[in-house]
C-alpha cells in the first residue's frame, strides 16, 4: 500500500501554476479494525483482552488531557488548550466565548515510519461521492449489518448532497434493484453522513449508495457506492 495523491491548484500561493497534493484515503480504520489487525499480526492475547486494554488506554489518555496534562505517545502528542479571544488581562474563561480543545502533533514513531512510506501519484479523479466505511450504530458493526429504524453513519469524501434536489440523497438498493431513499438525515458534511435507516427495509442484502449533483445551470448526477454489501437480518 502507498500514500496516493493527485495535484490540484494551490489557492494559497500567488503563483497560478503552483499545485498542492491531495491525498486519497485507501481505508478508514476504527478500534474494531485495528483490533483485528493486531490479531492478524500474531498477537498472543485475545480479541476481548485487546478491546479491554484499548478502552482503558483511551480513557486514561483522555482523562490526563482533560486534567491539564500533556500526553506524549509514539504515534501522537496531545496537549490541552483554550481557544477564543479574551477581551483584556482580567477577563476569564467564558463557555459562550471560549472553547476547551486539544492540539495534536505527530509522534516520534509515526514520524520515523512516514519517512519510509511509499507515495504514488494518481490521475485526479472526477469528483463524485466516495463511500469508505458504514457503521450501524445500534449494533456497532461496520460494513456489514443494517438495523431498520436505527442510526447509520457513513464516512468518505464528497458526501454532502443538496436535499432540495429530489434525485440526490442516500439510497439503499436491494438485490432486485429496488431503491429505498433515506428520508431522515441528521447530519450532512463532505466527510460524514448520519441518518435514520428506513424501517421499511425487508430482510436481505443491500448496497449503500449516495447520489450527488454537480454543476449550477446543468446539474450532473453522480453516485458512489460502498463496496461491501450490507445485510438486514
Amino acid at each position: 500500500m502507498s500514500i496516493k495523491y493527485y495535484l490540484q491548484p494551490n489557492p494559497i500561493t500567488p503563483d497560478p501554476n503552483d499545485q498542492s497534493a491531495r491525498v486519497i484515503s485507501n481505508q478508514v480504520h476504527d478500534v474494531e479494525s485495528i483490533t483485528k489487525e493486531m490479531l492478524r499480526r500474531g498477537s498472543t492475547i485475545t480479541e476481548a483482552d485487546i478491546r479491554a486494554v484499548l478502552k482503558v488506554f483511551f480513557e486514561v489518555v483522555s482523562d490526563e488531557i482533560t486534567e491539564g496534562n500533556n500526553v506524549n505517545l509514539p504515534i501522537a502528542n496531545f496537549r490541552p488548550g483554550i481557544g477564543g479571544v479574551f477581551s483584556n488581562a482580567t477577563d476569564s474563561f467564558d463557555p459562550s466565548r471560549h472553547v476547551k480543545k486539544a492540539s495534536v502533533s505527530v509522534g516520534l514513531l509515526l514520524n520515523e515510519k512516514l519517512q519510509f512510506a511509499a507515495v504514488e501519484k494518481v490521475t485526479q479523479p472526477t469528483p463524485g461521492p466516495a463511500l469508505i466505511q458504514f457503521t450501524d450504530i445500534n449494533s456497532n458493526n461496520t460494513n456489514s449489518i443494517l438495523t431498520p429504524g436505527g442510526i447509520g453513519q457513513v464516512v468518505g469524501e464528497e458526501l454532502k448532497f443538496n436535499p432540495v434536489n429530489i434525485a440526490e440523497g442516500i439510497y439503499l438498493i436491494a438485490a432486485d434493484g429496488t431503491a429505498t431513499k433515506v428520508d431522515i438525515i441528521a447530519s450532512r458534511t463532505e466527510g460524514k453522513l448520519v441518518f435514520s435507516i428506513p424501517t421499511t427495509l425487508a430482510v436481505g442484502n443491500y448496497t449503500l449508495e449516495v447520489r450527488k449533483g454537480y454543476g449550477t445551470t446543468v446539474v450532473t448526477l453522480r453516485s458512489g457506492s460502498l463496496q461491501e454489501t450490507l445485510q438486514v437480518i
